[in-house]
């Protein structure tokens, strides 16, 4: 992916980690790692991520740039969005609710699902965090 498509996984990965009302630690590491990727330093993801928290209204311009690989970018909001070891009902709407918008097929979203919830799980295993809560 590019740069910039990096930039907008970490953007939707923000919205999806405030949605729920809190940033986990896991999602936090994925986040920090998805700002690396992006070449995104600490002082601007801090801010970023006090946008994400202070200003709910921004999570439609969050999720508002195509990203070329949609199937991809699902996986990984899915991903984001286990790392705490649940789904809540609100972030389980946004991800239906980006996929209808990125157009994924409907029949193609629990494919997607479980290759999200895979990802997060290796996460987990290779940064050393706990994954005492199973995804739901």
């Amino acid at each position: 992916m590019s740069s910039a498509e990096n930039l907008e996984l970490l953007k939707a990965s923000l919205a999806m980690a405030v949605v729920d009302g809190k940033i986990t630690g896991h999602e936090r590491a994925l986040i920090k790692a998805l700002a690396t990727k992006a070449g995104v330093g600490e002082a601007s993801l801090n801010a970023m991520i006090d946008l994400a928290q202070n200003q709910p209204a921004q999570h439609d311009e969050l999720f508002a740039s195509a990203i070329k690989e949609p199937e991809k970018a699902m996986q990984l909001l899915v991903a984001s969005a286990t790392l705490d070891g649940h789904i809540s009902e609100e972030e389980r709407n946004m991800l239906v609710d980006v996929s209808i918008a990125l157009g994924i097929p409907a029949a193609k979203f629990s494919e997607i699902f479980q290759a999200g919830m895979a990802s997060a799980k290796r996460v987990v295993r290779s940064k050393g965090l706990r994954d005492d809560k199973p995804a739901n």
